[in-house]
């Protein structure tokens, strides 16, 4: 093999890698949603409105009933919940057909706002779930974390939206 293939099937391969890593970041990096693409309904189909919860802090997980490590979270999402009830509103989404939501819900008698995405997560950029947004009671995104929570970091992020 002569130097000029060489170097040609050198930088292909580069070329090539680069792409592959490029990709990669994209799909495992954190969506930044705004509140205004949500197009939610609650499990009874009626419409939510996103901008009522705006009055105060709001933590949004996406999550899906076939997801490990989302069911593994909601125990510290429950226990946070209780903790910051009437300072923090939560809503659980999912983009799975809503009676499947609705059934998971009655068997498992969490104490969340379900609500069903008329959009695909795929839509807002989100590749693997769970997935959580943090707002300011303005609307302004704080941050989105992939993956599981534990409640230690849970509970860091919501002290970090309830300060003015």
């Amino acid at each position: 093999m002569n130097k000029r293939t060489f170097v040609f099937i050198a930088i292909v391969v580069m070329l090539i890698a680069t792409f592959f890593v490029a990709g990669k970041l994209k799909r495992n990096s954190s969506p930044s949603i705004n509140l205004s693409l949500f197009e939610l309904k609650d499990l009874n189909g009626n419409e939510i409105i996103i901008n009522q919860f705006i009055k105060k802090p709001l933590v949004i997980n996406f999550w899906g009933t076939w997801c490990g490590p989302c069911l593994q979270e909601f125990a510290a999402f429950e226990r946070v919940q209780k903790k910051y009830s009437t300072q923090i509103n939560f809503l659980m989404i999912s983009d799975e057909p809503a009676d499947k939501i609705k059934k998971f819900q009655e068997k498992n008698n969490y104490p969340f706002l379900f609500a069903h995405s008329q959009k695909t997560f795929d839509d807002f950029g989100i590749a693997s779930v769970p997935v959580t947004c943090f707002y300011y009671s303005n609307g302004k995104l704080f941050t989105t974390k992939n993956g599981a929570l534990a409640e230690e970091d849970l509970n860091d992020l919501i002290k970090n939206i309830l300060k003015p």
